[in-house]
């Protein structure tokens, strides 16, 4: 056997792939357990993952009221933090309950679990998209299996690191994502809505794409979504009781009220509506005629219903005849709105991407012309996957001239999946 087989079967090697995965994993995370990050912009403070000390602190307080026996105020236990920026919870009481678990175990061995579950769900959520994308709705090679797994992991990686290096939720919402397709593929829809309404437990910029579902007639989901959801809200019921759970929804409420608002402007937000407000707001006559956020929420809705109807009349023409291959069109198209028309887009949402760029590197697998293609994935690669990261460190102002690189990158993406979608159609 030569060098070329050795590599080929090596690069074709699924177990290749899990070690490559998981050693990259574990030095990601003794690296940024012990780092020192930025709580606030050039200020130092939290210790590591600062997003999840934020759970385990939400965790911890959660149960410290659970198990007082006088149950006074459930407000006497801060769950939300008005007093942080931005390092607050901003999850409804019933995640806080989910990671009960997570708060009794000390920092930092309470991380490694957390590390374990996010790396475990990472793993989990590439391999059950490509066995259903590859084994069961399209017919490619060993090689070109292999190319579509190494490409999206390689695509994603920015985003995953990301994830490792704060604590953040993302990869979770990346794995409920896959189970949605899953369900979407098998016309299951009251399980499409339990995994619509657990994603917006945890992000509720994704609400808008129950509008997408409503507008396709699909209303089974949509009954399936309003009744998990209201279930999920109330699960606390059964730890803390009524009182203390209403009093907590009332919380969630004011702090999504506050912290959405203060980080429109971020200089770190992706969103193209919060750019794009932001462009028009120097014009004083608009400055004077509307509120900031509401011009930024006016933008988000009309991009993220044009793109809405584009899909829907995409997948009408092209349903019948597409099948499968039309529906995740239709899921791709609503993760790349919902993360690039969103009024606040941090970078580690774009791990979500997970399932455009498979789908997308199939297609374009499968295409004939691919020049175009090829260059739109280059100019993803670029603005999405290296600029701003410590490759691009050493060049001179490019790493301190903040833009949403990132969502431009995904909206090459997403011409290179349209584009190669109707190619192969």
């Amino acid at each position: 056997m030569n060098k070329i087989e050795l590599g080929k079967k090596l690069f074709n090697n699924v177990f290749v792939f899990i070690a490559v995965f998981l050693i990259l994993s574990t030095a990601a995370n003794l690296f940024y357990l012990d780092k020192n990050t930025s709580g606030n912009p050039g200020s130092k403070g939290w210790d590591g993952y600062p997003d999840f000390r934020v759970f385990w602190r939400a965790a911890g307080n959660f149960n410290r009221f659970f198990l007082d026996s006088q149950k006074n105020d459930i407000l006497q236990y801060p769950i939300y933090n008005r007093n942080s920026k931005f390092y607050h919870f901003r999850y409804s009481p019933t995640i806080a309950l989910f990671m009960v678990p997570f708060g009794k175990i000390p920092y930092p061995k309470s991380a490694l679990f957390w590390w374990s579950l996010l790396s475990t769900l990472a793993l989990l959520a590439a391999f059950l998209l490509m066995r259903r994308l590859i084994f069961r709705d399209f017919d490619l090679s060993d090689t070109k299996r292999s190319i579509v797994l190494w490409g999206t992991s390689l695509a994603t990686l920015r985003y995953y690191l990301m994830i490792l290096g704060q604590g953040q939720t993302d990869a979770i919402i990346a794995f409920f994502w896959v189970l949605f397709l899953v369900a979407y593929l098998k016309n299951n829809e009251i399980a499409c809505g339990i995994m619509i309404a657990l994603i917006i437990q945890i992000k509720p910029f994704f609400l808008p794409v129950l509008l997408y579902f409503l507008l396709r007639g699909k209303i089974k989901l949509i009954i399936s979504t309003v009744i998990a959801f209201a279930g999920f809200l109330l699960l606390p019921c059964i730890a803390i009781g009524w009182d203390a759970t209403i009093a907590l929804l009332g919380e969630w409420k004011e702090i999504l009220s506050m912290s959405i608002p203060s980080q429109l402007f971020n200089f770190k937000n992706q969103s193209v509506p919060s750019v794009t407000g932001a462009l028009l707001l120097k014009n004083g006559a608009i400055r004077g005629l509307i509120a900031p956020q509401n011009l930024i929420y006016s933008i988000s809705a009309m991009l993220t219903l044009c793109t809405y109807a584009m899909v829907i009349w995409i997948s009408k023409i092209s349903g019948a005849k597409n099948g499968n291959k039309c529906k995740y069109f239709e899921v791709s198209a609503l993760v790349m709105a919902s993360l690039v028309f969103s009024p606040i887009a941090w970078e580690a949402y774009f791990v979500n991407l997970l399932i455009p760029f498979a789908f997308t590197a199939l297609l374009i697998l499968q295409s004939n012309k691919r020049n175009a293609l090829y260059a739109a994935l280059a100019v993803y690669f670029v603005l999405s996957c290296v600029v701003g990261t410590d490759i691009t460190k050493f060049i001179p102002g490019v790493n301190s001239f903040h833009f949403i690189n990132i969502s431009l990158g995904t909206i090459a993406l997403a011409f290179a999946m349209m584009r190669s979608y109707r190619q192969t159609s």
